[in-house]
């Protein structure tokens, strides 16, 4: 859920040919790579020379959020979020009224209305957060109905199917009520025509199909190519480079994972002090899936139990595999009471994850090795 609402509301419409788009577009690959500063002066600058471009004013008050959430604490940050998004919304209110036969500005107000959700996610606000995301979600859907060759919004349409393809009956009824297709595969498949036809949206695309092909849905040659184009793109985004090691080990070249790995622990080491937080964990997963792989269990487990101690991520992926390796590591070593532990961890985390399948299975029949 957390995801999906950061999804449909983040970077998920920038699109067309208008003045500004390459200002705008620099400021966002700034952002993706990591670049916040950079990020923030040119989409600062755009909004004053371009105030009528669609997407600039969304992105302003995005960067600043993630900016402010590598060093600020956490309630400064969503009235920080708070009061920027108070003024992009009015922005967008004047753009709509101007400009009313323009879906771009429909869409990007949708998405300004949307952001408020992960401000209300942030504070445990349940109901607040499904009727900012369901605002904002109906405002792009409307837009998109009238013109479906605004090829980015493929992508949050996509992210409902997916999400309510694999959610309970009631959930698939709510999204087919809506005129959707509650099916993974479908969702999918929107999500790969952005990726590879998006003008805007298909870094996000891929983004969220890598971690899909990783962890959910698993197909580790799809993973891998999404994966490397992110990596290669943005150098600087370290959850890419973690991403683009993880399918490297799963493909079987633990050459290229060893050499990303030694670039991973300096790099981390740069980074500020919430980044070094939730990346630590992933770091140490990747080591100890690389010590799995390659026969020293000792080490293996060690970096496992690290990361399960030190994960604070919202998402879900790498945490359910620690536990599941963990278990299957313990089966190898003969310590049948403290794998099964192990799998029950796993178990708790959303059974929409590839390892908790795994687990349910080596719970009942011990891992062979």
């Amino acid at each position: 859920m957390k995801r999906l609402i950061l999804s449909i509301t983040f970077f998920t419409i920038l699109f067309g040919q208008r003045p500004g788009d390459d200002v705008v577009r620099a400021g966002v690959d700034a952002f993706y790579n990591y670049e916040y500063e950079k990020s923030i002066r040119i989409l600062t600058q755009a909004r004053v020379d371009y105030p009528e471009h669609p997407g600039v004013h969304v992105a302003w008050a995005a960067a600043h959020w993630r900016k402010d959430e590598t060093h600020l604490p956490v309630e400064e940050i969503y009235t920080n979020f708070e009061r920027n998004l108070a003024e992009i919304v009015v922005v967008y209110d004047t753009l709509v009224a101007r400009y009313p036969h323009d879906l771009e500005y429909q869409i990007y107000y949708g998405s300004a209305k949307g952001l408020n959700a992960r401000i209300f996610l942030g504070q445990k606000k349940w109901i607040p957060t499904l009727v900012s995301a369901y605002q904002g979600f109906r405002i792009i859907q409307d837009a998109f109905e009238k013109d479906s060759t605004l090829t980015d919004a493929y992508l949050p349409i996509g992210i409902v199917e997916y999400y309510a393809g694999m959610s309970n009956v009631l959930v698939k009824a709510g999204a087919e009520m809506f005129g959707l297709q509650a099916s993974r595969e479908e969702g999918i498949r929107k999500m790969e025509i952005v990726a590879n036809q998006g003008p805007w949206a298909w870094t996000e695309s891929m983004s969220i199909l890598s971690f899909i092909y990783q962890f959910i849905d698993i197909d580790d040659e799809k993973g891998l190519a999404l994966s490397q184009i992110l990596s290669e793109k943005y150098p600087n985004n370290f959850d890419f480079q973690v991403h683009y090691t993880f399918s490297l080990m799963v493909t079987d070249d633990l050459k290229g994972a060893r050499k990303q790995l030694k670039r991973l622990n300096p790099q981390l080491a740069k980074m500020g002090p919430r980044h070094q937080k939730l990346y630590t964990s992933y770091l140490n997963y990747l080591w100890g899936y690389y010590y799995y792989v390659t026969g020293d269990n000792e080490k293996a487990l060690g970096f496992m139990d690290q990361c399960i101690n030190l994960y604070t991520s919202e998402m879900e992926g790498f945490l359910a595999n620690a536990h599941l390796h963990k278990g299957m590591i313990l089966d190898k070593m003969r310590k049948r009471s403290a794998a099964v532990n192990a799998y029950k961890n796993c178990i708790k985390l959303p059974s929409h994850y590839d390892a908790t399948k795994w687990a349910k299975l080596y719970l009942d029949e011990p891992f062979q090795g």
